[in-house]
């Protein structure tokens, strides 16, 4: 499918198991992009490009072990499938009510997402990341006009640096970033958000586990509220698309097969009531705290 958008006339790549591609560097505005659920016809390049779906029921029948989850925690929804887009490009180039921007406490840090953030934004946005905000601690989130870029707005994050010794801190930071630019977007009333990887390359993330929490952190947010649509725009460069287009369907399932296959590739640790991930040995251990329990008694 080719999409050509009526404001900017700008051409789209056929999408690819749900992922679409730009052709050129022009403004790039939602209704050109593929929403993640969209129907392709039989013609469609990417209706026979799509992977095909594993179907887990066979293995019952000869003795395999059974599924992780004995319903599903993310049913099939098509109308949570329309909003969101999963899209490979320059996040620079969206034309979105905002944009998100991975950086360090300083806001200064240089990498692939800011270096073209803040060359199409202008020196105004240098400025007011020096003089009006400061810093941003890790975790959290500031905002700032968008400038000359084509998005209203930047919310600003500073994502984790990856530790093995202490991942489920990372995890559970990485999982803020994303929740808290969501929820500032809502809070600002802004409908069309663009979520860069905030787990960036120099960030040392595992990029598999890093897009698990950014894709059941989305789902709930759009579980929650049901008018906003998510773009996770991905660069090309770092080529996490792929791990996007197997692990996409487990959190956002198109079909009942694609639902059904979910609960046994999901993690048995599909976090909370937002996506957070859920600590279950640190959980008993506050249970069974002596203080605690006189806390609440």
């Amino acid at each position: 499918m080719r999409l050509v958008s009526d404001i900017y006339n700008e051409s789209i790549e056929p999408s690819l198991g749900g992922i679409t591609k730009p052709l050129t560097q022009q403004y790039v505005s939602v209704a050109q992009l593929t929403p993640w659920g969209s129907k392709e016809d039989s013609s469609s390049s990417s209706a026979t490009s799509r992977p095909r779906t594993a179907d887990y029921h066979s293995h019952i029948q000869c003795g395999a072990e059974g599924p992780r989850h004995d319903a599903s925690p993310f049913p099939w929804d098509d109308q949570i499938n329309q909003r969101i887009v999963i899209w490979e490009g320059d996040i620079s180039l969206l034309a979105v009510d905002a944009i998100t921007n991975t950086t360090d406490e300083t806001l200064t840090e240089k990498n692939r997402v800011s270096k073209k953030i803040f060359g199409r934004a202008g020196t105004a946005l240098t400025s007011a990341v020096v003089h009006d905000v400061g810093r941003c601690k890790t975790g959290e989130v500031c905002v700032t006009p968008g400038f000359f870029l084509p998005a209203k707005y930047i919310i600003h994050t500073v994502g984790p640096i990856y530790s093995e010794k202490y991942h489920t801190a990372s995890e559970s930071t990485l999982h803020s970033c994303y929740r808290n630019v969501l929820y500032k977007a809502k809070e600002l009333g802004l409908r069309t958000i663009a979520l860069c990887d905030i787990s960036s390359v120099q960030r040392n993330f595992p990029p598999d586990t890093a897009a698990h929490i950014a894709l059941r952190t989305i789902r709930r947010f759009l579980e929650q509220y049901r008018a906003e649509i998510v773009i996770v725009c991905l660069d090309p460069n770092e080529q996490r698309g792929g791990i996007y287009e197997v692990l996409a369907p487990l959190y956002f399932p198109r079909d009942p097969l694609e639902e059904q296959s979910a609960l046994w590739q999901l993690p048995k640790d599909v976090g909370g009531a937002y996506g957070e991930p859920q600590l279950a040995d640190r959980q008993i251990r506050i249970i069974h705290n002596p203080q605690h329990a006189v806390m609440i008694e």
